[in-house]
């Protein structure tokens, strides 16, 4: 039901992230301010994924995301009826965007806490591979389609759609029900407070470089996806159509990188697993922005949104076995605090590189930012998860 309700919410996700650039785009033609648009859904990340970290492991997990559906819903049906009344402007779509973003903090913060009281330790690689693939599937290839195609019949909408995806979520959710209850760590003092994971992160030497690691990645990344919308109609030409159909076939390397993650786990080991993909991540962003042809951009985004979900499944997999359950939430929220931080420093920056450059020099910078990274924090990393692998059974005997 997880796996369910987190893929028709992704449908939601999906539409928005083509639909959203493409409003900001016939609000306004300045690449700071469709840079804002992606930077808005960061800010939460930055305010909030330390404090939701503690409510994740304080309050019920359904009722947290139930609950965070429901807002979007409210507000997704409002940006469909200012889009379609002719009454919507970039500066409030921005403000309303940071409340989307908000609840993806809750949402998403507590469905990684949420998994491993679903299904069994061993199991969670498998679990999450195939959440991810699925969510990327409906979410991504389906909804990154489908976004465009309704932004074209009528700008309100996709988020009409949007909106009615998180009912259905939040109903599917409403069943749900655990079959285990967080514990403790052996021998820890259990401490319901935010310093706690905050210690934890930073004491753990591994997890502390992973997150390090992250940031930098989100970085790289980040910094063309603010103005990707300019630079694939600007650039490479495209139609809003033919710009969703250029998402899709990312997604759809995300969604084959979830199907097979598992098993490029098993074959490659965890430790290969991790780096890897973090080298198609910089050689992937340098082809992005050297192409000259649209098909070269699809190409290299199938494979760095294969290369994005395998890395995911290896390091979600990492928190969920490495952190304790009880202090889960806390521990991954200062995690992905880090990641959002830079991803939101990445996104605006993009879109005043680009203002004071070209559209595809955030391109060529992220790219290097992250073979950068590679170099730093490779063999850290490495050494961590030997072992890991020697002691948690991550290895490719259990992830299969």
């Amino acid at each position: 039901k997880q796996w369910l309700a987190s893929t028709i919410s992704n449908v939601g996700d999906g539409i928005n992230f083509v639909a959203m650039p493409l409003l900001a785009l016939s609000l306004t033609g300045d690449e700071r301010l469709i840079s804002m648009v992606a930077f808005a859904t960061f800010v939460p990340w930055m305010v909030l994924a330390l404090p939701v970290g503690v409510v994740v492991d304080r309050v019920d997990h359904r009722l947290l995301m139930i609950v965070a559906n429901l807002i979007r819903v409210l507000i997704f049906t409002g940006i469909a009826i200012a889009a379609l009344s002719e009454r919507l402007a970039i500066w409030p779509l921005v403000g309303l965007l940071v409340i989307i973003g908000s609840c993806e903090v809750v949402f998403d913060s507590t469905a990684q806490a949420f998994l491993p009281t679903l299904v069994p330790p061993h199991q969670l690689a498998r679990a999450n591979g195939l959440l991810f693939a699925a969510e990327v599937v409906a979410g991504s290839v389906a909804g990154l389609a489908l976004g465009a195609i309704l932004f074209d019949w009528s700008i309100g909408l996709p988020f009409s759609i949007n909106a009615a995806s998180f009912v259905v979520a939040a109903v599917l959710i409403s069943t749900i029900r655990p079959t285990a209850v967080p514990q403790p760590a052996p021998g820890v003092q259990h401490d319901r407070g935010l310093r706690a994971g905050l210690r934890w992160l930073f004491a753990h030497r591994l997890l502390r470089t992973l997150a390090l690691m992250f940031a930098f990645t989100n970085l790289g990344l980040m910094l063309g996806q603010g103005i990707f919308v300019k630079y694939a109609v600007v650039e490479l030409g495209l139609t809003s159509g033919e710009f969703g159909l250029l998402l899709a076939v990312t997604a759809m390397g995300a969604a084959t990188g979830g199907l097979i993650g598992h098993r490029v786990i098993a074959t490659l080991g965890l430790r290969t697993s991790v780096i890897v993909p973090y080298l198609f991540f910089g050689v992937a962003q340098l082809v992005i922005g050297l192409a000259p042809a649209a098909w070269i951009v699809a190409a290299a985004g199938f494979l760095l949104g294969a290369a994005i979900t395998i890395w995911n499944i290896v390091t979600v997999t990492v928190r969920q076995r490495v952190i304790p359950s009880d202090r889960f939430g806390r521990v991954n929220g200062v995690y992905r605090w880090l990641g959002a931080g830079a991803s939101a420093l990445g996104v605006a920056g993009g879109g005043f590189v680009a203002y004071a450059t070209n559209l595809r020099a955030p391109f060529l910078l992220g790219g290097a930012i992250t073979l950068i990274a590679a170099l730093l924090f490779g063999v850290p990393v490495l050494a961590g998860l030997a072992t890991i692998d020697d002691t948690d059974h991550l290895s490719a005997a259990s992830v299969g």
